[in-house]
């Protein structure tokens, strides 16, 4: 909105560029009069058209508001005391109208009085001027009002140039974090893909190996005790039984390590076979209650969702068991139209999820860091719930659009 501004007459106004531009472009601007005897003002305009000015006459406040709405004047010279509606009037209608509020308004008056200048000015008038008119002083106060208004507008034009360009420097910087982040999507995909492949091998490497090793020794080792004499037996017999027992307590956790690091049947059988075994051995080793709960999943899903979600339940149940303290935890496995939802809860003690979450060093942290990452390479989410005393709940939503 045009700025209100009072101007004390005893100015005296000193010629800068901006005003030395009105005054040799002065035939671009309009100044609509609007009084009921314009005869009146008959000096000022020839006046104010000696020095280039167009003129418009309104004798009344309502054909002063139809001739606007067509003809928009730069600036409205507004005679107070008319018939029908009077200045004070007019001017507030004119304010009202978001196409002509900006219109600067001085008000000629006979009307000298305190009271009548602040209603003016209530009324959205910018300045007065009082009758008789003096030609330079009406001259001067319309050149005033010009130049703030085309400050004003300049100002507006500017601004909008900035925001433009803060606009389009922004969509700039947030297309290239974009494409960033799309960047480091990709990457830690085949990161991920990389991992689980060196996984798969060093599994197949500790299984095959490593495991006919340890089985090949215990075969001798029974072979050795059997081709003993008794005599002999009897006395390297415990170190024998003792060698023997180390081989297949070795051989179980060389087993055990290759099925963690990428369970061969994960890659033949599927998802829910290997969870349904992996939640067994974990309620088997931990002594924690262990149950899983599988809807509307009747067929294999994509295999880096089957890894993903595998992980995720791995890495889920290593933090219930480390940090917990529960008794029971409940996995559910749900397959819809749209997602592939999961669901781990546990009994638990609970947890501070913001003060964990903001500490990426905390053992729980990183936990929950990684299943989040694992479900974002996915373009899924990861919730978390949690409070002291009521158990942790994770549930996951995995868009089987973006799978396609």
């Amino acid at each position: 909105m045009y700025p209100k501004m009072i101007v004390n007459r005893d100015i005296t106004f000193q010629m800068n560029p901006a005003a030395d531009s009105i005054a040799r472009n002065s035939e671009k601007y309009n100044i609509l009069i609007v009084d009921d005897t314009p005869v009146n003002l008959g000096v000022v305009v020839d006046f104010l058209q000696q020095d280039g000015f167009g003129i418009r006459i309104a004798r009344t406040g309502e054909s002063a508001l139809k001739r606007v709405q067509y003809d928009k004047p730069d600036v409205i010279l507004l005679d107070v005391l008319m018939p029908g509606i009077d200045g004070f009037e007019t001017c507030r209608r004119l304010k009202l109208n978001e196409a002509t509020r900006d219109i600067p308004v001085i008000f000629m008056t006979s009307l000298t009085g305190a009271e009548d200048k602040v209603k003016g000015f209530e009324a959205g008038a910018v300045d007065y001027v009082t009758k008789p008119l003096h030609q330079e002083e009406v001259l001067m106060r319309v050149k005033t009002h010009l130049r703030l208004r085309d400050l004003a507008q300049s100002l507006q034009e500017k601004n909008a140039q900035l925001e433009t360009s803060s606009r389009i420097e922004r969509d700039r910087l947030f297309e290239a974090i974009a494409q960033q982040r799309e960047q480091l999507r990709v990457l830690n995909r085949k990161l991920t893909e990389v991992q689980e492949a060196e996984r798969k091998e060093l599994a197949r490497e500790l299984h095959d190996e490593m495991g006919q090793a340890l089985t090949a020794i215990n075969i001798n080792l029974v072979a050795i005790k059997s081709a003993l004499p008794d005599s002999c037996y009897r006395l390297i017999e415990p170190h024998l039984s003792e060698a023997s027992l180390l081989t297949e307590q070795t051989l179980k956790q060389v087993r055990e390590m290759s099925l963690n690091l990428r369970p061969a049947m994960l890659d033949d059988l599927g998802l829910v076979p290997t969870l349904r075994w992996y939640i067994k051995q974990f309620s088997q080793r931990v002594g924690i209650e262990a149950e899983l709960q599988v809807l509307n999943l009747d067929k294999r899903l994509q295999p880096d969702v089957e890894t993903a979600l595998f992980r995720v339940a791995q890495e889920a149940l290593t933090n219930v068991t480390r940090h917990a303290r529960a008794s029971a935890v409940r996995l559910l496995l749900e397959q819809t139209e749209e997602k592939i939802y999961a669901e781990i809860k546990d009994n638990g003690r609970g947890f501070n999820v913001a003060a964990v979450m903001n500490h990426q060093t905390a053992a729980q942290g990183a936990g929950l860091f990684g299943i989040r990452e694992r479900v974002a390479l996915l373009g899924g989410e990861l919730h978390i719930f949690s409070e002291a005393g009521q158990g942790t709940r994770l549930t996951i939503d995995i868009p089987l659009e973006k799978q396609k």
